[in-house]
Formats: C-alpha cells, structure tokens, sequence
C-alpha cells in the first residue's frame, strides 16, 4: 500500500521518513484496535490495517487465547534494505552455505563472496531500521512509543542464541527492531465498546 511503500533506493534520511510513516500509521491503528475489534465480526486484518491479504500473512500475527488477544506487527518488513537481505539470506546465503561444507570451491566462494555480501546486506538494514526508529523517537511518536516490541522480541528469541558468546550476545541486544506488539483484554473490550452501542428495550446490539 502507498502509505508504507518506502523508495527501494535514494537519500537515507529520505527513505528512513518513509518508514517511520508507515509504521506510524500502524502503531496508531494498533492503538485504535481496542475501539474497532468489537464492531468486526470476524475481524479482518487486511482491511483494518489497509494491507493485501499477502501482506497479513507475512507483516501480522494474531493470536487468540481464551479472554486474550495478542497483537504483533513486524514492521522491519516495511524497510527495503530489511526485505533485501530476507530476499538474499533465502535465495543466495541458505543454498551456499549448505553446499560450503561439501567442496573447498563451493567453501571459498562462501567465505569469499556470499557471507560479505550477507553481512553488508544486514548492516545496510540494520542502519535503515535504526534511522527510522531514531526519527519516530525523536517526533516522540505516542502510538509507535506506546506498542513498541523491540525489548519483548529480543527476550523471546534470547534462548536461541549459544549463552557462552559475550560479544554475540551484546550485539543481539542492540539490534534495532520496529517490531509492534500489544495484548488486549477481549472481554473489556466488548464491555467499552457495549457503553456507546445504541440500547433497544433494555438490551445492547452492536451496529449492523
């Protein structure tokens, strides 16, 4: 969609704006949710968040449990640096790799080529990201700064990285992320959005 499409190339801060836009506008949609999920039956991410239904598949998860509604926006995909180094580490990085260990060509092209290009690849998402974080936290961005995930995801994921590398671990606590995330009580939400539905003799219909 136009408002989270950020120029593949051209001035950093430029395409750094653009994705802090974006994830603006789904910060404060996440926000808003507590407002609009009641009236949604069933409620369609797509059109809440204005996105194609392929884009749902890979941008949000939602996740129902009992009374809880558990709400996650990667918004790292909406960097054009991020999606090229997703695009590069399954296209070029995972086939070279599991080939590197079978011939010493395939081992040098490896070590020579593909793991400098992956590396450049994530220093490049890596500063976009980090760029469109420091511009929403400098607007001080309530929505953005109210549902940011970055500390939550990086607890989440801790238990995956080898426990006895300092200087591994230290880099993964400083990743930037623009992750979104939030957790809604459903129950209190029918009863917020039930006070300003219309009554009818004594009983509460949501709108049609």
């Amino acid at each position: 969609m136009p408002a989270y499409r950020a120029p593949e190339r051209g001035d950093h801060h430029t395409v750094a704006r653009r994705i802090a836009d974006g994830v603006s506008i789904l910060a404060e949609r996440l926000q808003r949710l507590p407002r609009a999920y009641p009236n949604w039956h069933p409620f369609d991410p797509a059109a809440y968040f204005d996105l194609f239904p392929e884009q749902v598949a890979a941008l949000v998860r939602i996740e129902r449990l009992g009374a809880t509604l558990d709400v996650t926006i990667y918004a790292d995909l909406l960097s054009p640096a991020f999606r090229r180094a997703e695009r590069f580490w399954a296209q070029e990085f995972c086939p070279a790799y599991f080939a590197s260990g079978q011939n010493d060509a395939f081992d040098h092209h490896f070590q020579q080529r593909t793991l400098p290009a992956m590396q450049r690849r994530l220093q490049e998402a890596r500063e976009e990201i980090a760029l469109a974080a420091d511009i929403l936290f400098q607007r001080g961005d309530v929505a953005f700064l109210s549902v940011s995930a970055a500390l939550d995801e990086r607890i989440s994921h801790l238990h995956r990285l080898p426990q006895q590398d300092p200087a591994l671990l230290d880099i993964y606590h400083n990743l930037p992320t623009l992750t979104l995330s939030r957790s809604y009580d459903i129950l209190e939400m029918m009863r917020d959005a039930a006070k300003t539905w219309p009554h009818e003799k004594g009983r509460v219909f949501p709108p049609t």
